[in-house]
């Protein structure tokens, strides 16, 4: 069953985009169920398996016949001491919002404490880490479990059922991955919470995320650095919207307990950088970008956009259809971690325009010279633009 609707209004966009129900590439997608045209209502986030063989009616107006599972229910009857400002027609308040903080936060606390009990400090030194960094990932730990705890309390007080922690599979392996894990993690949060910081209507709310914000900020530029690449790469932090973090985030949960209060949060198909390639990237560069076990096209022979996000509005290149994905073209203004989404405009971005992702690419930082500067800032002689300014 192939269902057609609009993407969205304006010249820009496409008429849609269809993810096929053929085998392409040897892959193999699936048939829209007569009962997709409602939303899949799920307590726990799907499992790897369930995400790319179940298969739901998006509202992001695309062709769909295999996809994601949403989860979406909205948090009724939120009251509290302090007030929680009245849900919004999306089914997101303050109480929701905090409950999604937690939820990161628990990820990332189960991460940390893992992987410490893992490798221990004789671990670190044979991959090239000293003392002094591994006592400051614990501290990096003690901090995200003190997340943890806080966004809890917070919640209680404000009469609010906490979410508790879920099971996760996060494939780390050894000292390295581990870090490389959790730079992305960090780097997550940071966007996690710059974006849900519009959508906070409490002042007090907004002041405790904004704490939270600045120390997650820390964590990233202090891993970023002990993995010999530029601490703060860009003079803006991107955003990104609830969905799309939750969509990279459910790529390490595994199942959460079946009592967590249910979250009006859904996550979009998976869209990931080919792992062949060389990293980081710089402007100019072109990569693939994989949609594992779904095929997405242009409806009636529209063209697809990679939307690449940034605080000061996502910037389009066109994504040429190849074997197992699509090919992009690195557009000027990005570097360190950065988000790119699949969508048929080319004129916005939001959750009713994305048909994929996000992907995390990291590129190459610039520095005050007009060149690009690699591990510790070596230039290289590439000119760069942000926002059409030359630096």
């Amino acid at each position: 069953m192939m269902v057609e609707m609009s993407c969205c209004v304006g010249s820009g966009c496409a008429d849609g985009l269809a993810i096929s129900d053929r085998i392409y590439s040897g892959r193999r997608t699936h048939t829209l169920p007569d009962e997709a045209s409602l939303p899949l209502f799920l307590t726990t986030p799907p499992s790897h398996h369930q995400r790319f063989t179940t298969s739901i009616l998006l509202p992001t107006m695309f062709l769909l016949s295999t996809a994601t599972v949403a989860i979406a229910a909205a948090t009724a009857g939120l009251v509290s001491a302090a007030p929680l400002a009245d849900k919004r027609a999306d089914g997101i308040n303050d109480g929701v919002i905090l409950n999604y903080a937690l939820t990161l936060e628990h990820l990332e606390d189960t991460f940390y404490r893992q992987g410490l009990a893992n490798f221990t400090e004789d671990d670190f030194r044979a991959a090239g880490f000293d003392a002094t960094f591994y006592g400051n990932v614990k501290k990096v730990s003690a901090d995200e479990t003190a997340h943890v705890g806080f966004l809890t309390e917070a919640l209680k007080a404000a009469g609010v059922a906490p979410v508790a922690e879920c099971t996760y599979s996060f494939g780390v392996t050894d000292v390295k991955t581990f870090l490389a894990t959790a730079s992305i993690l960090e780097g997550v949060g940071v966007s996690a919470y710059l974006g849900a910081a519009a959508d906070i209507m409490s002042k007090t709310y907004l002041t405790a995320a904004g704490s939270i914000l600045t120390v997650e900020a820390r964590h990233s530029s202090y891993i970023r650095a002990g993995l010999k690449q530029a601490p703060f790469a860009q003079p803006f932090d991107a955003p990104l919207s609830i969905n799309e973090v939750y969509s990279l985030a459910s790529q390490f949960i595994v199942s959460c307990p079946k009592e967590n209060p249910p979250l009006p949060v859904k996550a979009f198909p998976k869209l990931v950088l080919d792992p062949k390639t060389q990293m980081p990237v710089k402007t100019g560069d072109t990569v693939t970008l994989l949609t594992p076990d779904y095929t997405l096209k242009g409806a009636k022979g529209q063209k697809v956009y990679a939307a690449f996000i940034a605080v000061t509005g996502p910037t389009f290149v066109e994504a040429t259809p190849v074997q197992g994905g699509f090919s992009v073209k690195i557009p000027e203004g990005f570097a360190g971690q950065s988000y790119v989404v699949l969508t048929g405009c080319n004129d916005s971005v939001s959750d009713d325009t994305v048909a994929a992702g996000p992907a995390i690419i990291e590129g190459l930082a610039w520095n005050l010279t007009g060149g690009y500067q690699g591990h510790y800032g070596t230039p290289v002689g590439l000119s760069c633009r942000v926002t059409g300014k030359k630096i």
